[in-house]
């Protein structure tokens, strides 16, 4: 089999300088493999992220570290190249 025969193998999709990360069903990038509260907040509400009336609620699942769970304003999770998923809610502080 000629090298012209061989099936290419595909391109690696994971490019180290961009994430790919999921928040609310929508595909976003980040430039770091940690992000911050603050960031998926302003990815998922950008017309609301500095509004001091709303609490934000995040979860998230197939991240790095840790795997799943909740995060607290001013925390981080390390995510993976691609696939961590991001689950954005807020309610209005009464």
């Amino acid at each position: 089999m000629s090298p012209e025969d061989k099936p290419s193998k595909p391109e690696k999709p994971d490019n180290p300088s961009r994430y790919e990360i999921i928040v609310n069903g929508q595909v976003q990038e980040v430039p770091s493999a940690t992000v911050t509260f603050e960031q998926i907040v302003a990815l998922a509400f950008p017309e609301h992220s500095s509004n001091t009336d709303l609490t934000f609620v995040i979860t998230y699942r197939k991240a790095h570290s840790p795997k799943e769970g909740s995060l607290a304003e001013g925390g981080s999770v390390e995510v993976k190249p691609r696939g961590t998923i991001f689950n954005v809610t807020f309610t209005r502080r009464s």
